[in-house]
């Protein structure tokens, strides 16, 4: 892969519903080459998928809870079938398998505390014995940057998209399954999309309009795979000394070009954040990097690396 095809990633990783030609225009590309290379990106799996973001908190889904668990006493039957039972319930909108402080990392998305404390109870119930240990915390806002280090200074946005602590907004049964389209496939044409949802092209734009001016559609971004970028996802939670610095971290993060999630929670650590590095090395260096920035503020870090994403998915699949 080389400069050109990154350089196609991050534009689709900023807008991944871009059109063919205002991209080729914008690369100063020839449309027929850019078509090419993305679809030998989707060939050689580097691109997995398009997703849309969506504020599930606009949709009356308030509940966003991040449950990482070590386990104890198990085989490897045992994993696959406590990951499967997860994987089975539809309130699980991410799963991951990961090395280092956690073994697995589950999200949670629902309505109520209640919706939660059943769901939990459940897996309680079958499994706590193969439990050792568990972090529960809820998400107030989950913050996403744009993949900076893919492309040089001069041309990296360090804007960002917002998710959680939103307004209510009011949806119909249309405006759920466009939802829930476009959250599968970003890059879903507008003809595609109309034929779905049995409309004119006219007036699924209008909704599609609609849904981005309420800002419940607030981005579509590229699902990666890293490893074929020689790439690792790392998560990185700091306890600080005085929290009054939360600001200076938060400034930090989002001009860092490898740093893409800032997740803000409850019952979680003072800073957490998510990074896509290229191995251990990289990581260690990060650290000294916030070491050297930020001297005698990081009292402890925790870290886990990714090792298999079993489910990525931000928009709660309606019963």
């Amino acid at each position: 892969m080389d400069n050109i095809d990154k350089k196609i990633l991050f534009e689709l990783d900023k807008n991944a519903r871009k059109s063919i030609k205002k991209m080729a225009h914008e690369l100063k590309m020839k449309r027929s080459t850019l078509a090419y290379r993305i679809k030998q990106l989707e060939k050689n799996k580097i691109i997995q998928s398009y997703y849309a973001v969506i504020d599930y908190s606009k949709l009356g889904y308030n509940i966003l809870v991040r449950i990482y668990i070590k386990f104890q006493n198990t085989s490897l039957e045992i994993e696959k079938e406590f990951i499967d039972y997860v994987l089975s319930q539809n309130e699980t909108f991410t799963v991951y398998k990961t090395e280092g402080d956690w073994d697995l990392t589950i999200g949670f998305l629902g309505k109520k505390l209640s919706e939660f404390d059943r769901f939990y109870k459940k897996i309680k119930e079958k499994y706590k014995i193969y439990i050792h240990s568990q972090n529960i915390s809820l998400f107030r806002q989950y913050i996403q940057y744009y993949r900076n280090y893919l492309v040089d200074k001069k041309v990296r946005d360090y804007s960002s998209l917002i998710t959680g602590e939103g307004e209510l907004v009011k949806v119909d049964e249309i405006d759920l399954k466009l939802l829930n389209l476009i959250s599968e496939n970003a890059r879903i044409s507008l003809l595609d999309l109309s034929k779905q949802l049995k409309m004119t092209s006219m007036t699924t734009r209008y909704r599609l309009k609609g849904l981005e001016k309420e800002r419940i559609l607030i981005g579509y971004r590229v699902l990666l795979n890293l490893s074929k970028l020689d790439y690792e996802y790392y998560k990185i939670d700091l306890e600080i000394e005085d929290i009054k610095k939360i600001k200076l971290l938060q400034q930090f993060a989002k001009q860092h070009p490898s740093i893409i999630y800032e997740d803000r929670t409850v019952g979680g650590s003072d800073f957490e954040f998510d990074a896509e590095l290229q191995g251990y090395d990289a990581f260690y260096s990060l650290i000294e990097e916030l070491k050297k920035e930020f001297p005698g503020l990081i009292k402890t870090y925790r870290y886990y690396k990714a090792k298999k994403i079993f489910k990525y998915s931000f928009f709660p699949k309606f019963n």
